[in-house]
């Protein structure tokens, strides 16, 4: 696989991003075997997901820089990304002792989003379907469900935001509330030159 130079560079930074949010987790004390990997595994998981997201936009780019097909980046980080946030709620059922920490709750608009973790989790099995299904679904249909990543993303931001044990660290709550800000200026960033390029399109007929 030739990788060029800038390529180096985008795996130093996402390499530096695992290791500074790590740092920064063993920050906080350690309650438990389940406290880690409830916590570790979200973490991770969010960026592995974060960098899925992110990295959707630039197919072209990636491969000019990895000369390998994005689809499979994208996949990697993806599939990594789901198998860390399942461990989370699995790991925290555990410590807790109850298996309702799956089921969603609706009690009122603040208990809603201090739980959005749990739909965010649903919502992003609902995505990976879509991407199984996606031979037997339109392409309209397949790229509205492949986008609720970014509300999953947003779901989990608020989550953690609200009662997030590792969140109460200044470092990690400047890290991804600028890894939130990326994801959904990116989007509004590539939506923007989709309009220009197709109101130029038409302009031109």
């Amino acid at each position: 696989m030739n990788i060029k130079k800038d390529g180096y560079y985008l795996i130093l930074l996402v390499a530096l991003l695992f290791v500074w949010v790590i740092s920064l987790f063993f920050l906080t004390p350690i309650k438990s075997v389940a406290d880690f990997f409830t916590r570790f595994a979200v973490l991770l998981g969010y960026i592995c997901l974060f960098l899925a997201t992110l990295t959707t936009p630039f197919m072209r780019q990636l491969y000019q820089l990895y000369g390998k097909p994005f689809i499979k980046i994208h996949h990697y980080f993806s599939i990594t990304g789901i198998i860390l946030i399942t461990i989370h709620p699995i790991s925290f059922a555990i410590e807790v002792g109850n298996i309702a920490v799956f089921i969603p709750r609706f009690d009122s608009w603040i208990v809603f989003w201090e739980l959005a973790g749990r739909p965010a989790l649903y919502i992003i099995y609902i995505a990976v379907l879509a991407v199984i299904l996606r031979k037997y679904i339109s392409q309209k249909v397949w790229r509205i469900l492949h986008g609720l990543n970014y509300v999953a993303l947003a779901f989990g931001y608020f989550h953690g935001l609200l009662i997030g044990t590792d969140f109460k660290n200044l470092g990690i709550l400047i890290t991804f509330t600028i890894m939130i800000i990326l994801t959904y200026a990116v989007l509004f960033y590539k939506r923007y030159l989709k309009y220009k390029l197709k109101r130029r399109k038409t302009d031109s007929n």
